[in-house]
């Protein structure tokens, strides 16, 4: 008699690839093949998942597969579409791109996955080997996989304050093993200097998109960057002829400032990956909310995942990105003891206290402090001072205030702590 099997995949809005369906068929033909089988999933509760080779690939080695990783409202994934759309514009050149989302929305993580070729391109999956990979915020080396897709020979590009010669000493330990392993090629260009230079702001995605074109070889550099001027212009135009004349400038000083960083095999950082969530969060939050922010969430494991569907509540206290480029300053002969730098701080990162004087006479010389001047305090309150302290791991993006003004973070003095 015939043998029939049968199973589920997409389970948990998991992909469905090729080398899962691999799995399938390898499923049939085995000794003890199982009649009942999930696929895209690992679990260990019933044992009915089937073992995927992730490794197995059939993508064509002349399609030009790319992932970015971004954040929200940077304009990452409007940089892409306009990719998509320039390069499909073409005759001759085919294009695809799909887009992950983080439900945090602005200022949480963003990737791109796209695809380029001469063919017409069939592939509802996202990539599993990738030749390029854009990296436009730095912290992500410490805290997500980034070679993970990479195929022998990528292209690394790093978004990155540190000058070429002092950045490979910069990286975590692990990513430069994998960058030797893989003989992967790096470069870096420090987009938001180049983005503040050209009055951009914080918007990097322009400057980002120039250097992608120049490094992947998609189609010439020049041809590019005229087509991307005319998206900027059919973009931008109705905001007025001064954001054109930025973006424009983004677009002339890219390449200028993208720079090859030499990898030295020798050379070791000795520099450790960093948690994603402190070692004292709920068991929880290290298990399964920490390994989604750090991208592995579609590897849990089904018995990590809580048997009611619940989820406990609070989780996100222990979420401490750390992508802020600016951290605000507080400039106590500007204050006028309004508390609304704290009030409007979304992350609590800015903290108001009060103490007699007593318990700051020994605070180190650049704790700041200020004798209290706000109404309605007793008179017993001329021996308080006023103290406004700045959490650096809590911000997430730079809070305005009227007293305070921005630094970067890379050269924070002491007294932001």
């Amino acid at each position: 008699m015939p043998l029939v099997a049968g199973g589920r995949y997409g389970l948990s809005s998991k992909e469905f690839t090729p080398a899962m369906v691999r799995a399938v068929f390898d499923n049939l033909v085995s000794a003890a093949p199982k009649r009942v089988f999930t696929v895209g999933i690992h679990d260990d509760i019933t044992l009915l998942s089937l073992d995927v080779d992730e490794s197995f690939d059939i993508e064509q080695d002349n399609v030009v597969r790319a992932v970015f990783y971004g954040l929200g409202a940077d304009g990452t994934v409007g940089a892409n579409k306009n990719s998509i759309k320039i390069i499909g514009a073409a005759p001759g050149r085919f294009g695809q791109a799909y887009f992950v989302y983080d439900s945090k929305k602005s200022g949480a993580q963003t990737v791109s996955h796209l695809r380029f070729g001469p063919a017409p391109i069939d592939a509802p999956y996202l990539l599993q080997s990738v030749n390029f990979i854009g990296c436009h915020q730095f912290d992500f080396v410490f805290s997500i996989d980034l070679l993970a897709r990479a195929a022998r020979g990528a292209t690394l590009l790093l978004n990155s304050h540190y000058p070429p010669d002092e950045l490979w000493q910069k990286l975590p330990e692990r990513l430069q093993a994998q960058i030797v392993d893989k003989g992967i090629r790096l470069y870096t260009i420090d987009a938001y200097q180049v983005a503040q230079d050209t009055g951009m702001g914080r918007r990097i995605n322009t400057i980002m998109q120039v250097c992608f074109f120049k490094l992947a070889g998609v189609m010439d550099t020049d041809e590019a960057i005229a087509a991307i001027k005319r998206a900027i212009e059919k973009t931008y135009g109705k905001k007025g002829a001064a954001q054109v004349k930025s973006n424009f400038a983004a677009v002339d000083q890219a390449l200028a400032h993208l720079l090859q960083v030499n990898v030295d095999a020798a050379i070791h950082s000795g520099i450790a990956e960093r948690p994603v969530v402190p070692a004292m969060a709920p068991i929880f939050v290290r298990d399964i909310t920490g390994e989604m922010l750090a991208g592995r969430g579609n590897a849990l494991p089904v018995s990590k995942l809580p048997n009611d569907g619940t989820y406990p509540t609070g989780t996100s206290q222990w979420e401490k990105r750390s992508i802020a480029q600016f951290i605000p300053e507080w400039l106590d002969e500007h204050c006028i003891q309004c508390g609304n730098c704290s009030f409007v701080c979304p992350h609590a990162a800015i903290r108001a206290k009060f103490c007699h004087e007593d318990q700051v006479a020994g605070a180190p010389a650049d704790f700041q402090s200020m004798p209290i001047n706000a109404r309605g305090f007793p008179r017993r309150a001329t021996c308080c001072r006023y103290t406004r302290t700045i959490a650096p791991a809590a911000i997430f993006a730079w809070t305005p205030a009227r007293c305070a003004r921005r630094t970067p973070k890379a050269t924070t003095s002491a007294r932001c702590g």
